[in-house]
């Protein structure tokens, strides 16, 4: 294949790159050195909910728990809640941690894992989802549903398959796995129901695609396989990952009036779109635009 020019990525991706590395390297130290599954995971979950308290408006705060509506039913315990801070009471908050939440003061509920499987995305997901939506609101907007792992168990093809396979009823808006770069929105206008990339962007010199073979060494763990894991790799590109991310984010709050995230298009349109596309039951598919 062609290499790739030599273009400096504008500093917004360079930006995301860095912090994206960072959750990374956190999430896999604190994997080698923790035994106990529900540390790690509290780690895991703390790790995000910084990111998205710097990042967030001050109209929005972040914290985790169940959510409730006014018939009594109850979410699943959540990871990280996005909730209103300006235009809702705190209807319990007299106690020293605020763990429960009415479904309306809610915008956004987070799944977060650190390394996603099959069973998570197939058993546990499908089932928080539809307990999450079955909640009942006053409002017509109910608090959107996403995923972020920070790895998976398996590689981009398979992990995209598993959120293709999921039943209508039990899809997440959006997901991220961070070590992949590997993001999927919900698309009702799809037959696959998502729309999974993989942004990837070469550095001056390289080619788009190298055999796993050619590669090694520290740079390795910056690849992944397009397809098939002994196949052809990508240098991902993580930054472009976490701005989709934030960006879904940002939307979801910019629908319901508590930001507004029109102005970051125009940092997305500078960031490499170079991407693999994941279709339901095809080979990927590797747009260079």
């Amino acid at each position: 294949m062609n290499s790739s020019k030599p273009i400096t990525p504008p500093a917004v991706q360079r930006y995301w790159n860095a912090v994206s590395n960072i959750l990374r390297i956190e999430s896999q130290e604190i994997a080698g050195l923790v035994n106990h599954i529900g540390t790690r995971g509290t780690a895991d979950e703390n790790s995000i909910i910084k990111v998205l308290d710097k990042v967030l408006p001050p109209s929005t705060r972040v914290s985790n728990g169940e959510v409730i509506d006014s018939d009594g039913r109850i979410s699943a315990q959540m990871d990280a809640l996005v909730l209103s801070n300006t235009s809702h009471p705190v209807l319990f908050g007299q106690t020293a941690d605020e763990l429960i939440f009415p479904v309306e003061s809610v915008l956004l509920a987070i799944e977060v894992k650190g390394n996603l499987s099959k069973a998570d995305v197939q058993k546990d997901i499908v089932e928080k989802v539809r307990k999450h939506y079955n909640l009942n609101s006053s409002h017509e907007l109910r608090p959107v549903f996403a995923v972020f792992a920070h790895e998976a168990t398996s590689h981009p093809r398979t992990v995209a398959k598993w959120f293709h396979d999921l039943p209508e009823d039990a899809r997440p808006e959006f997901f991220l796995v961070n070590d992949s770069a590997l993001f999927g929105i919900h698309n009702s206008n799809s037959t696959d129901g998502y729309q999974i990339v993989m942004p990837f962007a070469p550095k001056a010199g390289e080619n788009e695609a190298m055999e796993l073979a050619q590669l090694g060494g520290f740079e390795a763990q910056f690849w992944r396989p397009m397809n098939l894991p002994t196949g052809q790799q990508v240098r991902v590109d993580h930054g472009a990952g976490m701005l989709l991310f934030i960006k879904a984010v940002l939307d979801v709050l910019s629908e319901r009036g508590f930001a507004d995230a029109a102005w970051l298009e125009r940092y997305l349109d500078k960031v490499s779109t170079k991407r693999i596309r994941y279709v339901k039951d095809n080979e990927p598919v590797m747009e260079l635009q």
